[in-house]
């Protein structure tokens, strides 16, 4: 029976230990704000951004109303041109971890809808297969890094 006793209080001495030094903070990380694209992440490889795709952009206000816009080289002519411009509200479910933005184009509610790979205060990472990266064509599962300004 002393012996029983005897764990129960070293036992009971052990798990009172201080835990103040291994304060946890658990800071709730906002999605809002601006976020410039920086570059691609594909099969290992960081893939760096042409000045043109860098002009694009992901804007979350407060409210969570906002803008999305991409821009890229045209292969046919070379310039850089703007390749999508949408205006709306922007839903964030973090569960699924996707990120939603409902506009209106010609009278139409339609939705842009970002499968985010993670998020942390500096930067945002957005499955992306919008880009041939490899020259070979429906492969291209890549992660589009965005940084916040």
């Amino acid at each position: 029976m002393r012996f029983f006793i005897g764990i129960l209080l070293l036992m009971s001495i052990a798990s009172c230990s201080n835990d103040d030094d291994r304060a946890v903070v658990n800071e709730e990380v906002s999605i809002n704000g601006s976020w410039k694209p920086y570059k691609y992440e594909f099969k290992g490889k960081d893939i760096v951004l042409t000045d043109c795709e860098k002009k694009g952009f992901i804007f979350i206000n407060q409210d969570f109303s906002g803008s999305y816009e991409r821009y890229d080289v045209s292969s046919s002519s070379g310039n850089c041109n703007l390749f999508d411009s949408f205006g709306g509200k922007w839903t964030f479910d973090k569960m699924y971890q996707t990120l939603t933005l409902t506009y209106t184009e010609a009278g139409v509610s339609k939705t842009l809808k970002k499968e985010i790979d993670s998020y942390s205060s500096t930067e945002l990472r957005i499955n992306d297969n919008s880009k041939n990266l490899d020259n070979t064509p429906g492969n291209d599962e890549a992660v589009l890094v965005f940084r916040k300004e």
